[in-house]
């Protein structure tokens, strides 16, 4: 019975190559974006879900007024590990430095995370080469990944080699991990022990029970309690804590949501993906459901024929679903390719060293099932509906062939699926618009400074020797200043597009009770004039005012000075906790963008970073770009100078505010191209459906045409009734569109608002590309000729 099924169905998608291939087309693209999409989804719901024992491994999470982060004070793991024995094991996992790593004439920096000796009992990470148990114990002992041991050693085993780090100590090559999945919240380049950080002075001086700033986690033992346990923390932290971190709750939070903890819109990007596959998915299946319906119409007396002669219901669906699965599956098996040879590829590159998509056959196969599954339900349903809708018609007068057309009843149910199959057209493309018009909001709106006409210089280039770098650096700034196309630079360890998150709780002098969050970072000389900084009362820092540094000067922002509930600020006092000094204000700033317009402007501490030398970046104002490739070149001939592992780079201000918007641009791009997929299927279907509709009224068109109807009336007579559907679409989707819009505008902190002209633009468009669709096939039918026509049927 299969075999007759295949052979029936492969004659009647040959009769209807057009059909079949619209179908096929439209199918393959859509289901290779539903791919990603669903790959995307399970990747974000399976997050960090490898570890065999993530049920029992939490970060300790510290909750400071309204704010929760994933960091505590570095000396806590230690005490945890020695108070409660429920703790089976604990480690740190923290950035502290990057050191150069040496080996065979390579130099080579890459992210280093420092991790206790116990890590391998918290995370069952494999590793390729070396043993976990013994991996981290010597001081002096390093794991690589797999990537930085080929970029060092290639496809050998490196276990037992000796690497030097920052010119000076030997390290011995303990490990190498396997890959880590794409989707793990930890990913690890370099790996040193902690008892490294012991010899840093900086590290010790930081590492107190004040200073928030250590990431560590714990992995319970089988039955402990998690609860009981973290009913105990308010103890530790009143008897161990510094008095200025008395306020601080301690929690134990699942290590399964630290990616949510970290990056709290990731929620979002998942529901975004899922939603949008629903939405490809609906269009989809009805676009295949239309097509079959109408390539199905013909075939009312083959139907009524095998019901007479005894054909069960189950046998007639059987045949339709085996025609439906067959140019489903062709369909998919089309998108693979295309899915990981293209969209994949093109996915990652516009995530930009975010998570990583690729295809594991062996890893996936949730994601292949879920894929195939969903393959097959469209199948079904789209192989279900026209069937029935056949057997449903009256036996004696299909049996006689007398029906040609679709009747009342059949024509109201598919147009109500072409209606709801490009209102969910026009919504995607509202909310394409909708996110385009908020990036270009985005990118148009003043920041608070002016980024034009500035370039940027990365000047931390790992310096041979920094006393000779300091002295030739001094020599570089003085010829800036020498320079008549320089109207002003800064070095400085940030620029206004790029700011650390470092916060600490500021209070006026003498009113600890007026607490603020405060982020607070090194200031600079000249930076303020340099960025066009406008500033509400008072100066910026000065070389020429030693005092800056004996008074502790500091310059806030405006949203500081109103926290505090002032009109004026320059020359009140400020203290830190855990600091028995006061810093003096002597400047305000308006406030800035110093991130991009997704948050508000938060209060802002700059603190005095000494006199003008080389720091991080170097950032030049000219009197006019066109003066750029001159400083470029002078600039880069001076830096070869001084001995140093990075060459000079630079790059445009107005660019680095650009990246800022790079990942919500990615978004843009995706849904764009999504909803362009969209669109074509919904009209491609349109187009097969006029094509039956032209086939159907042959005959009619032909008589109409010799009794007179232009080629003009019979395109409206075949349009009009498609694009009146169109229109209906478009006032459906318009106020569900507006509310979306207007539910999604507002996660921004500073967002446009929907506009009358999003709706009509996303009408127009759509209407547009389904004129063309309709108009095309219509007008082919209107010039055929009349006399072949009427001797067609």
């Amino acid at each position: 019975m299969l075999r007759n099924y295949l052979k029936i169905a492969l004659r009647q998608l040959v009769r209807n190559r057009l059909l079949t291939a619209i179908n096929m087309l439209g199918l393959s693209v859509g289901l290779a974006c539903v791919v990603v999409l669903v790959l995307f989804a399970q990747k974000g719901l399976t997050w960090d879900s490898f570890h065999p024992n993530i049920d029992r491994i939490y970060t300790i999470q510290t909750q400071e007024g309204e704010n929760a982060y994933n960091q505590s004070v570095y000396p806590l793991l230690d005490q945890l590990l020695r108070d409660y024995p429920e703790i089976e094991a604990g480690t740190h996992v923290q950035n502290w430095s990057r050191p150069w790593i040496s080996y065979g004439g390579k130099d080579m920096q890459e992210p280093t995370d420092y991790v206790d000796s116990t890590f391998f009992e918290v995370f069952k990470l494999p590793l390729k080469y070396g043993n976990p148990t013994t991996a981290l114990q010597n001081r002096y002992s390093v794991v690589f990944s797999e990537k930085m041991a080929q970029k060092l050693f290639g496809e050998v085993n490196p276990v037992g080699r000796h690497v030097t780090l920052n010119d000076t100590l030997q390290y011995t090559v303990t490990g190498v991990l396997a890959q880590i999945p794409a989707n793990s919240s930890l990913q690890f380049e370099v790996m040193l022990p902690t008892a490294n950080l012991q010899a840093d002075a900086g590290f010790r001086d930081n590492a107190n029970w004040y200073n928030n700033f250590a990431t560590m986690f714990l992995v319970l033992k089988e039955g402990a309690d998690k609860n009981r346990l973290e009913a105990k923390l308010p103890q530790l932290v009143k008897k161990h804590f510094s008095a200025e971190a008395q306020n601080r709750t301690l929690r134990l939070a699942a290590f399964k949501d630290f990616i949510h903890t970290n990056n709290p819109t990731f929620k979002n990007l998942i529901g975004g993906a899922i939603a949008i596959a629903v939405f490809l998915l609906l269009i989809l299946s009805i676009n295949l459901i239309n097509l079959n319906t109408a390539s199905a119409l013909p075939r009312a007396k083959e139907v009524a024929m095998r019901q007479v002669v005894g054909a069960s219901k189950w046998m007639v669906l059987g045949q339709f679903w085996v025609e439906s699965a067959l140019v489903v599956l062709t369909s998919l098996a089309l998108a693979v390719p295309f899915t990981i040879y293209y969209l994949i590829p093109r996915f990652n590159a516009l995530r930009d060293g975010n998570m990583q998509l690729d295809i594991n056959w062996t890893t996936d196969s949730a994601t292949i099932l879920t894929v195939l599954a969903l393959a097959l339900l469209v199948a079904a349903v789209a192989g279900t509906y026209p069937a029935l809708y056949l057997m449903g018609l009256k036996t004696t007068e299909a049996v006689k062939g007398k029906i040609s057309a679709s009747p009342k009843q059949g024509r109201l149910r598919q147009n109500s699926l072409i209606v709801l199959q490009f209102t969910l057209a026009v919504l995607l493309i509202l909310g394409t618009i909708g996110m385009r018009s908020q990036l270009q909001y985005m990118k148009r709106a003043d920041v608070g400074y002016n980024p034009h006409n500035v370039l940027v210089f990365k000047t931390d280039l790992a310096y041979r020797n920094e006393k000779t770098a300091a002295a030739q650096g001094q020599s570089i700034l003085n010829s800036l200043r020498q320079n008549p196309n320089v109207v002003s630079f800064t070095s400085s360890d940030l620029t206004p597009a790029y700011y650390w998150d470092n916060f600490n709780s500021y209070y006026p002098d003498g009113d600890e009770g007026r607490q603020v969050n405060v982020r607070h970072v090194q200031g600079a000389v000249n930076y303020t004039e340099t960025f066009n900084i406008p500033m509400l009362e008072g100066r910026n820092f000065s070389s020429a005012t030693p005092a800056d540094s004996a008074n502790r000067a500091v310059v806030i922002n405006e949203a500081l000075m109103k926290a505090f509930g002032w009109t004026t600020a320059v020359g009140k006092k400020l203290r830190q906790k855990s600091d028995p000094n006061a810093f003096t204000i002597i400047g305000v700033t308006k406030n800035y963008h110093y991130r991009d317009l997704t948050d508000k402007v938060g209060p802002m501490l700059q603190w005095y970073g000494g006199r003008e030398r080389l720091s991080t970046y170097l950032s030049v104002r000219l009197a006019n770009e066109a003066n750029a490739p001159a400083l470029i070149g002078d600039m880069e001939r001076q830096f070869k100078k001084i001995p140093a592992r990075r060459a000079l780079s630079y790059t445009y201000l107005t660019d680095e505010v650009e990246k800022a918007y790079k990942p919500i641009d990615s978004i843009w791009q995706m849904v764009s191209f999504v909803t362009l997929i969209a669109i074509l299927t919904a009209c491609a279907g349109i187009f097969g459906l006029i094509t039956l509709v032209a086939r159907q009224r042959t005959k009619e068109i032909g008589v109409r045409k010799v009794l007179g109807a232009s080629v003009t009336n019979i395109t409206v007579l075949l349009s009009s009734d498609f694009l009146k559907l169109v229109g209906l679409a478009i006032l459906i989707a318009a106020p569900i569109g507006w509310w979306m819009g207007d539910a999604m505008l507002s996660y921004f902190a500073y967002h446009t608002q929907p506009q009358w002209w999003h709706i009509a633009v996303a009408g127009l468009m759509a209407v547009g590309i389904a004129l063309v669709s309709v108009v095309f096939q219509a007008l082919k039918a209107a010039l055929a000729n009349p006399v072949k026509s009427i001797r067609t049927e």
